[in-house]
């Protein structure tokens, strides 16, 4: 085509030089195409396949690795050293790498070229460190993103411990808040019983430990001291010291710390339980004048939480699964149940959620579905011995127990426990009455198993027993001062909560509590709404409610209970749908 003539002329005028300045004025850099440097690496990468003009051979093992020079020191820090430098290596045909194994090698190679590489739980251990020694930071960092999504209350101490080792600072960080944030847990994991003492010791004095009670702390210890007791127990006085004993009951240090054999066998042990006792004796104004640092109150990092409602009926038996985060205040739906499931009980342990027995639409079940908020999937595991709905669930002492219930014929007074490492569930003792609709709690080391509906003389019970782990034995304690089947039970601040229920047709709104100190039930606020077969957690100093019938339709409205105020509120938003006989649990908010 005929150039216009006006520009003919302009070029015509222009020294070259002097086009070259005016377009560089005009624009920058034109690029192209932009997968131009993957497909050169894709072409380089067929040539390093076809060995054409790979200049030196890389050797792991018995695993030999064809490659380019130029392509090896663009990408790794450690070969571009290698390569330009004096070593022997820069001129080398064939080199060999003794830290890392052949086939971790290939698969770095393989990455320098693709820019591709799969992180598993198989290969991780032995690929971070050989990416951190080729100082290709992408995979390495890839790794511990990989590892930090992993971390559990079974693994984080030996993650940290990884992390550690291999200067992952971040990892480190990650893994070491992860088992301050979850130490009850944790401390029941093989990784803490083979724990050294240092190490121990470095945890336990942590400022940031998320803990109900000093309690955990003690037992903790003494459960590491007695997996190895013979050489374990020179370190009491060291462990002791970062025990926090004040901060626990009165009740507790006389009936339990003061008791335990490992203390008694230790002076300075006993020295650090008579500083604890004088503290108590001080009026609560001059506490604050005895500073140390087991009188420090521990400041946990809160982590996030999430309210999760499993289930329920809707009228019928229902899959759905949603859950309220109190920090973005709204609901939101997760994985749905394998199957139907109401009247089940519903706990979380090791951070994970179990939802045990109840009702499919036909059938009582005995089955268990457990829920990993990380993966937000539900999974069977191995199934109780009888078949339970309306039973009540709980988790003592890493154990989880599901209580009474009803197998479709009769209301049940026995009593399983499943323990997660063996795979097992078990009978234990039998509670001394029948409950089917029971509530369970677990306060102080014992199992409360609240009211319910004794189908044997058809009525609505105001009876309460406890199950003591260490003596296998149920004890009737105090009764209520209202018959309640389906009452919803929580435990706050180390107080037992039962909540509205029913005494046959009349569906109660009334709420009573009961103190293990005082072994006495007390009156508190009645609810704004009557409840019965209404989900019960403990959230942030408050007890929620959730759900449940007034004795004509199924609720979706939530309230909650501040025992400052002694009031009751409702939650600004309500569940998507109404449901009663739904399971309520709290965990940590996913990351």
């Amino acid at each position: 085509m005929e150039m216009p003539p006006v520009l003919c002329t302009k070029i015509c005028h222009q020294k070259p030089q002097d086009l070259r300045d005016d377009i560089s004025e005009k624009q920058g850099p034109i690029t192209v195409n932009p997968r131009h440097m993957k497909r050169a690496f894709k072409v380089m990468n067929e040539l390093r396949n076809q060995d054409s003009l790979c200049d030196v051979t890389i050797v792991a093992e018995d695993i030999e690795i064809a490659a380019h020079r130029v392509v090896l020191a663009a990408c790794s820090p450690y070969f571009h050293a290698m390569f330009t430098g004096e070593m022997s290596e820069s001129r080398a045909k064939r080199v060999r790498i003794k830290e890392v194994d052949g086939w971790t090698l290939k698969m770095l190679i393989d990455y320098v070229y693709t820019a591709e590489i799969q992180v598993t739980e198989e290969n991780v251990q032995v690929l971070l460190p050989a990416a951190g020694l080729l100082q290709l930071q992408d995979v390495k960092k890839a790794c511990c993103d990989f590892l930090e999504s992993q971390l559990h209350s079974t693994n984080c101490l030996g993650i940290r411990a990884f992390a550690d080792m291999h200067a992952c600072t971040e990892l480190l960080n990650r893994a070491n808040t992860y088992a301050e944030q979850h130490f009850a847990d944790v401390v029941l994991s093989d990784e803490f019983l083979n724990l050294g003492i240092e190490q121990v010791c470095s945890l336990i004095a942590s400022d940031k430990l998320t803990i109900s009670s000093e309690e955990k702390v003690f037992e903790a210890v003494i459960a590491w001291v007695n997996h190895d007791k013979d050489v374990r127990q020179e370190h009491m006085a060291h462990l002791m010291e970062h025990v926090r004993l004040p901060l626990l009951s009165r009740e507790y240090l006389v009936q339990r710390v003061e008791e335990e054999t490992l203390v008694k066998n230790s002076s300075a042990c006993k020295d650090y339980l008579i500083e604890a006792m004088k503290y108590h004796l001080l009026p609560a104004d001059q506490r604050t004048l005895m500073k140390t640092k087991r009188t420090r109150l521990r400041t946990p990092l809160s982590l996030p939480k999430v309210m999760m409602v499993v289930g329920g009926q809707a009228p019928k038996a229902i899959r759905s699964v949603e859950c309220y985060d109190f920090k973005e205040e709204r609901w939101y739906q997760v994985a749905e149940l394998p199957s139907r499931r109401c009247r089940a009980g519903v706990v979380q342990m090791n951070g994970l959620v179990y939802a045990v027995g109840g009702f499919n639409g036909s059938l009582r079940v005995r089955t268990v579905d457990v829920y990993d908020p990380a993966k937000d999937q539900w999974s069977t595991i191995v199934s109780m011995q009888d078949r339970r709905s309306t039973l009540g669930a709980a988790v003592l002492n890493g154990l989880l127990y599901a209580v009474g219930g009803f197998d479709g014929s009769t209301g049940l007074s026995t009593v399983e426990a499943y323990n997660a490492k063996s795979g097992e569930w078990y009978h234990v003792a039998s509670m001394n009455t029948r409950r089917s609709s029971v509530g369970v709690g677990v306060v102080g080391g014992q199992l409360y198993a609240v009211g319910g509906y004794d189908g044997a003389s058809r009525q609505c019970l105001s009876t309460v027993e406890a199950y003591n782990p260490a003596t296998a034995e149920w004890t009737n304690v105090a009764e209520m001062s209202t018959r309640r089947s389906g009452a919803g039970v929580g435990v706050l601040n180390g107080l037992l909560y039962a909540v509205g229920g029913h005494d046959g047709p009349l569906v109660r709104k009334s709420v009573e509590v009961y103190d293990p100190a005082t072994t006495c039930w007390r009156q508190v606020a009645d609810m704004n709404m009557c409840r019965r077969n209404a989900g019960v957690c403990a959230v942030n100093g408050s007890l929620y409610v959730v759900g449940g019938d007034d004795g004509s339709c199924n609720l979706a409205s939530v309230e909650y209970y501040n025992p400052t105020t002694d009031k009751w509120s409702l939650l600004p938003s309500s569940m998507s749908t109404g449901r009663s006989y739904a399971g309520v649990t709290v965990l940590d908010k996913p990351l």
